[in-house]
């Protein structure tokens, strides 16, 4: 039996102002081909379908144009959680029905002991939930942590088990020890977020979503998709793709496969004369950029000139201001200078460069005339 994991589509997201519609489109076309060859069982989609709760009409349209493709057209299974950013009503509407073609979606606790079964598989769903909504619902106020969420829902779960079959788990949370990325939306505030590896003993396979990166964790039995698309610079460097899970006699078999962006996400370090002369490497001009530049401080309206040459510059930074040095030692040491001095320093931290004679001329001149004019009140 083969099974497709993915996660984390994030539709309607925007990066910077620019929203990645087209790009999320590009990817999911790019996706449904790929289904056609690999002629998969199931799909498993592991949460945050959509970036925010109120999802635009074009990101709803593309989502609902995605499934049909892939659930009524090409007649695969989808089991379909929630996520931190998805709205559990709005996700959820018309689930009921969808069975009917084998479209499971499962946003509420309540279905967690039910398991979905296809072939000799049977999928346990644990959909995003926060410590105070796992409380409420078991009726017990001692759950304070996401830890002890998943606890207390994976023995409420074990309860139904079939030994016989193979176990799977498809959750959306955070394993200790997992890489996080920028666009990661923390699940609460003021409480640890993420749970033992060790929690899910009980399952064959645990199938999450949340985590962007595919190899957050080094586990042969928990596995994160990571997310169709790089949404920060920090994943700049991350593959993105999904996963091909095979049971074969129970014995599972995972691999990661890649997906080409239509845009990639890069962080270009250097200096700006040499970004505006093209001398710079950098994959295609056309993808998304974060600049890091120096020596541009002269230069009005830098990102106005870069977007000339890369038309999706979508940050700068100007790297002259990165200094290394703790500010205390900095302000010690500057006590210690003159005016002249401490102009002369804070104009090479700016510029790289020094003053020329002639700027430092000028500085004594003003220095002076500020001094006698000091002496004259």
């Amino acid at each position: 039996m083969k099974i497709i994991h993915t996660a984390d589509w994030h539709l309607g997201r925007i990066l910077n102002g620019k929203s990645l519609l087209e790009d999320q489109s590009h990817i999911l076309n790019q996706f449904i081909d790929k289904m056609n060859d690999e002629k998969p069982d199931v799909i498993v989609i592991a949460g945050d379908l959509y970036d925010t709760s109120y999802p635009n009409k074009a990101a709803i349209q593309l989502l609902e144009n995605t499934i049909n493709t892939l659930n009524l057209e090409m007649n695969i299974p989808l089991v379909i959680i929630s996520g931190n950013h998805d709205s559990k009503e709005r996700l959820n509407y018309g689930s009921k029905w969808f069975e009917k073609s084998q479209l499971y979606i499962r946003t509420s606790l309540e279905d967690m002991c039910y398991p979905i079964s296809i072939g000799n598989i049977d999928f346990y769903t644990l959909p995003f939930s926060t410590v105070n909504e796992t409380s409420y619902f078991f009726n017990d106020k001692t759950i304070e942590t996401h830890q002890q969420a998943v606890n207390k829902s994976i023995e409420f779960i074990t309860q139904n088990i079939n030994e016989n079959k193979v176990n799977m788990l498809v959750g959306h949370l955070t394993v200790q020890g997992g890489i996080r990325s920028e666009s990661e939306r923390a699940l609460t505030i003021g409480t640890v977020e993420s749970v033992a590896e060790n929690s899910f003993q009980q399952f064959d396979a645990v199938l999450l979503g949340h985590l962007h990166h595919p190899f957050s964790i080094n586990s042969n039995v928990i596995h994160y998709s990571g997310s169709l698309l790089q949404y920060s610079f920090s994943e700049a460097t991350q593959p993105k793709g999904y996963r091909v899970i095979e049971v074969i006699d129970h014995k599972l078999k995972n691999k990661f496969k890649p997906l080409t962006p239509l845009r990639q996400l890069e962080v270009i370090e250097g200096d700006y004369e040499d970004a505006i002369q093209e001398k710079l490497d950098i994959k295609d001009k056309n993808n998304y950029l974060h600049f890091k530049l120096k020596h541009m401080s002269h230069v009005s309206d830098p990102m106005m000139h870069l977007k000339q040459i890369y038309p999706n510059t979508l940050s700068l930074t100007n790297s002259s201001f990165e200094f290394n040095t703790p500010l205390h030692h900095e302000n010690i040491e500057i006590q210690k200078l003159d005016d002249k001095t401490i102009i002369n320093k804070f104009f090479e931290n700016m510029t790289d460069e020094t003053l020329t004679s002639i700027q430092n001329n000028k500085i004594g001149k003003v220095l002076n005339h500020l001094l006698e004019g000091d002496q004259t009140k």
